[in-house]
């Protein structure tokens, strides 16, 4: 990534991740790298911590689509820690607000409980 790594910490089987100050076409698909090499490591909880992220353009939406695709299919919660960030517009004019669990902060983030699974569909 251009001089600029995301930066991961760990709180038992939660992952913060703080995400550079701009996503966009030229660095996601380092984005992408790094948060795959994280949910690799299976933790029940990846927040990406988005609060000082100034911006983002629809490479950087696909990526985080992409990767709570991942986390879910393994079990796994993505939340976005958002705050008053530019990007929190983004996030609800594409909807993947709805999509993916939304904070103020890592701490509020941290401090809400999973989801509980619902039942399998019945088929």
């Amino acid at each position: 990534m251009t001089g600029q790594e995301l930066h991961v910490s760990w709180s038992g089987r939660h992952a913060i991740v703080s995400m550079p100050e701009e996503i966009d076409l030229g660095n996601c698909g380092d984005v992408d790298e790094q948060l795959k090499a994280v949910a690799r490591q299976s933790p029940d909880l990846i927040t990406a911590d988005l609060t000082s992220t100034g911006f983002c353009d629809s490479a950087g939406v696909y990526v985080l689509t992409r990767v709570h695709e991942l986390v879910t299919a393994n079990g796994g919660e993505l939340r976005l820690a958002l705050g008053d960030s530019p990007v929190a517009r983004i996030f609800e004019l594409t909807g993947l607000d709805r999509l993916i669990p939304v904070y103020r902060d890592v701490q509020q983030s941290r401090d809400s409980p999973r989801a509980e699974p619902g039942p399998a569909p019945a088929g």
